[in-house]
């Protein structure tokens, strides 16, 4: 009689595996020492010059900057894109949607709000400054580590010569002017130490077949999803000038109830720290710091802040409360894009009435 024996034939299932980080800096000049330094990291990193440079401290990168940087990074197989502005230190993230996805440039907001987490997750104890015009999320993030942030109505690049930077004795403290300028004082290498632990966290991602996008949407589903908008609007001719100053004044003493088809909930005048509850009349104290400007929060959970500043006026919207996932993400800011228009319309309108 003859035996057989069957052996049981184990069915592993195949592992995807992934490679190392691959980082991408591109930049108007060479950045040996940064390269080499985050190389440490144990990720792949190389850099392109980029085709065309900021022209200015206001300036900052857009997607016409880096479209020719994701354009290589999608063709090499790259994870990050980091582009860097030599001359004032600013730098904007390009991150993927998915491992394999298609690249998004994050925005100042979304970098602050990452950088701050990381920060917090790591550091013993953390302060924060930051521009009028930077997400106030970072507001609610904070006081969640109980960490102190202190928002100030002037806040410009390049932030070394600040008074306000300059003066600053915290042991660490991250600065965001409203240039979009990020420097962590009390770090010898800023730019450097902030970019290691982005880097960082994306290897951590990746390693779990995410990305930072993953990290950014989880960080909104925590807080609750904002979505900001800035606008800056020249008005160096006198008429300019007199057209919107007829606008301020008009929202001061005679709002309108509503705007465009969103009703006005109140008005708050940074210039005399006040705010007005249109719907019941009354009026309370104003949190913001002091500044010439006003305020409009509108019942479609919409915040305007109209802040003029030189030759030029700032319209800065905050959209908030809405449900954020990874799909909806780019619908999401396509329709405040779109009511952001409308409510330009609207408030120029106020301007030509008699």
């Amino acid at each position: 009689m003859i035996e057989t024996a069957t052996s049981e034939v184990t069915q592993e299932q195949p592992q995807i595996l992934l490679e190392g980080l691959k980082v991408l800096i591109t930049s108007d000049q060479t950045q040996d020492e940064l390269v080499s330094k985050l190389a440490n990291l144990e990720v792949e990193v190389q850099w392109q010059k980029i085709p065309e440079s900021l022209k200015n401290l206001e300036e900052t990168f857009t997607f016409r900057h880096v479209k020719p940087a994701f354009d290589f990074a999608e063709q090499q197989g790259l994870d990050l894109v980091i582009a860097i502005d030599s001359s004032s230190n600013k730098f904007s993230i390009g991150v993927r949607k998915s491992v394999e996805g298609g690249f998004m440039l994050l925005n100042i907001h979304h970098t602050s709000l990452l950088l701050a987490k990381l920060l917090l997750e790591n550091h013993g104890a953390l302060n924060c400054k930051k521009s009028i015009f930077i997400t106030d999320l970072l507001d609610k993030l904070f006081a969640k580590y109980q960490a102190p942030v202190t928002t100030l109505a002037y806040l410009s690049s390049p932030l070394s010569e600040q008074e306000t930077f300059q003066k600053s004795e915290e042991n660490e403290c991250l600065f965001i002017s409203e240039n979009q300028e990020i420097n962590l004082k009390g770090q010898n290498d800023s730019l450097g130490y902030l970019l290691s632990r982005l880097l960082m966290a994306a290897k951590k991602t990746k390693a779990e077949n995410q990305t930072l996008f993953d990290l950014l949407i989880g960080t909104y589903q925590e807080l609750g999803f904002q979505r900001e908008k800035n606008l800056a609007v020249s008005i160096e001719e006198p008429t300019q000038k007199a057209f919107f100053k007829k606008i301020m004044a008009r929202l001061k003493k005679k709002p309108p109830l509503t705007l465009g088809m969103n009703e006005i909930v109140s008005i708050e005048d940074l210039s005399n720290s006040s705010l007005k509850n249109l719907l019941s009349g009354r009026i309370v104290p104003s949190k913001s710091p002091v500044a010439p400007a006003l305020q409009i929060q509108l019942s479609s959970s919409i915040r305007i802040l109209i802040f003029p500043h030189g030759d030029r006026i700032n319209f800065f919207f905050t959209s908030q409360g809405r449900q954020i996932n990874k799909d909806n993400f780019s619908t999401i800011s396509q329709q405040l894009d779109q009511q952001v228009i409308k409510l330009i319309a609207e408030i120029n309108r106020l301007g030509l009435e008699n």
